[in-house]
């Protein structure tokens, strides 16, 4: 009996002496686990801040070089960011675009083409180098997350001058730009219609799957203090309708692919366009927009039929 005692206790000695062993295996796991979630949220951290702390100066045109006449505008942000814009006005305008550049290689000088398209069709242009490009200050790129403020400030200017009462004002953005002018013209009643060139719907499409996407997210949330998916064109685009919206992809687009512009006519209003140019890669046009060439002829062809409706 006292065998069988001792045996039974020595047995329960082991498993308990394993449960212990396998209780730190785990717990050891768990520690590697968590340390290696917060390594690569650290480096996630650091890479946002690190890609888009930075100035992006392309251009150096003057409205001149293309024979228009223009006057650089100085404004504030709502967030204290100085900025400039070009100001191209036009006599007996039938309104006023604000042109709005992409992220990676564009400011405002690089769009001259645009204001001057705009300006022989009778448009006033308003070309705004938002925060961290061009000769505007700050240093993050906000990735349309910010930049509504800088629109906000230059509709803001628009609305106080005499010459544009009563007249539309319409946004026209590339590639983040259109972002920017969807997520801007959701928020401004004073916007009556958007042109949108190559938008992403939201930024977390392009952040990956899976931990890629949730480390992003979270990243976001760290630096600029809003998280994704309530801070997108896809999700403010409803809240334009029902004033017109003009979406424009290519499919042949290696930036931003063209399933972004399905995404963003499906929760579009009923006024919501969608003329996707079948081999067109990214910004549709080949040359400067104002080419001459039959790709740069049907893009201004589109966007000024756009205006016209209006």
């Amino acid at each position: 009996m006292r065998r069988f005692a001792k045996l039974e206790s020595d047995q329960h000695k082991r498993r308990t002496g394993i449960v212990r062993i396998l209780r730190g295996v785990l717990l050891a796991i768990a520690c590697l686990v968590t340390l290696a979630l917060l390594g690569a949220y650290g480096s996630t951290v650091y890479f946002i801040h690190k890609s888009f702390t930075r100035r992006v100066e392309s251009c150096k045109a003057i409205p001149e070089d293309l024979g228009l006449r223009g006057e650089t505008i100085a404004l504030t942000s709502s967030d204290g960011i100085p900025l400039k814009g070009w100001w191209i006005p036009t006599e007996q305008s039938h309104g006023s675009v604000i042109v709005l550049h992409g992220m990676d290689g564009l400011d405002a000088a690089c769009l001259f083409p645009h204001a001057k398209f705009l300006h022989e069709a009778g448009w006033s242009a308003f070309l705004l180098d938002m925060r961290a490009h061009g000769r505007s200050g700050g240093r993050r790129i906000g990735l349309s997350i910010e930049e509504p403020r800088d629109v906000g400030a230059a509709l803001d200017w628009l609305e106080a001058q005499a010459s544009q009462k009563e007249r539309p004002i319409v946004l026209l953005g590339l590639s983040m730009g259109g972002a920017i002018a969807l997520r801007t013209a959701a928020s401004r009643h004073d916007v009556d219609g958007v042109i949108s060139v190559s938008a992403f719907g939201s930024i977390d499409h392009l952040m990956g799957n899976g931990l890629q996407l949730w480390l992003g997210r979270l990243g976001i949330l760290t630096l600029y203090h809003v998280w994704t998916p309530l801070a997108s064109a896809i999700h403010d685009i409803p809240r334009i309708s029902p004033r017109p919206v003009l979406l424009m992809h290519g499919t042949a687009d290696r930036q931003i692919p063209v399933d972004e512009a399905y995404l963003l006519k499906n929760v579009a209003g009923p006024k919501a366009e969608l003329w996707i140019v079948p081999g067109a890669d990214h910004l549709i046009f080949k040359e400067d927009g104002n080419g001459k060439g039959q790709a740069d002829i049907e893009y201004r062809k589109h966007i000024l039929e756009f205006l016209g409706r209006l």
